[in-house]
């Protein structure tokens, strides 16, 4: 199930969030942002209506954050973070969420969504591959959303 995250959520997403900053660690890749400025970041993000979670049993094995941001035609939805338990990955989690972002910026009037992948991550190439996107540079992808 997908749904909006809610305040009662953050301390679950942040251990989430420490799993995905451990794993970015062992590729090389750590994380820049310190936890309390991800911290404080996260909860206006839930505040705006700009977080799902993906749940399973009540337990919420993945999220998506994103932020609006303009651009010279108009304005984006950025992905910041997108990320699923390991055990929980390949059954589609990611696939909802990343629907859920797309439906989020038609109803806004988006004219694009971007989300950076590491260069290495293949299985986040691959889904944002199958979900519409397009690698611009970088590991940046994005899918227009049209008007």
């Amino acid at each position: 199930m997908i749904r909006p995250g809610r305040p009662g959520d953050v301390a679950a997403i942040s251990a989430l969030n420490t799993a995905y900053r451990r794993e970015l660690a062992a590729a090389g890749r750590p994380e820049e942002r310190p936890v309390d400025v991800w911290r404080r970041w996260l909860d206006r993000r839930i505040s705006a209506g700009d977080v799902r979670v993906a749940a399973e049993d009540d337990a919420i094995v993945g999220y998506i954050a994103w932020e609006l941001r303009r651009l010279l035609a108009g304005r984006a939805l950025a992905v910041r973070d997108l990320y699923v338990r390991p055990g929980e990955r390949g059954l589609r989690h990611g696939a909802g969420l990343l629907a859920r972002a797309v439906d989020r910026a038609r109803s806004d009037a988006v004219v694009e969504i971007e989300v950076t992948a590491g260069l290495d991550d293949e299985a986040s190439h691959a889904l944002l591959a199958s979900a519409g996107f397009a690698p611009r540079d970088g590991g940046v992808h994005v899918r227009p959303i049209a008007g």
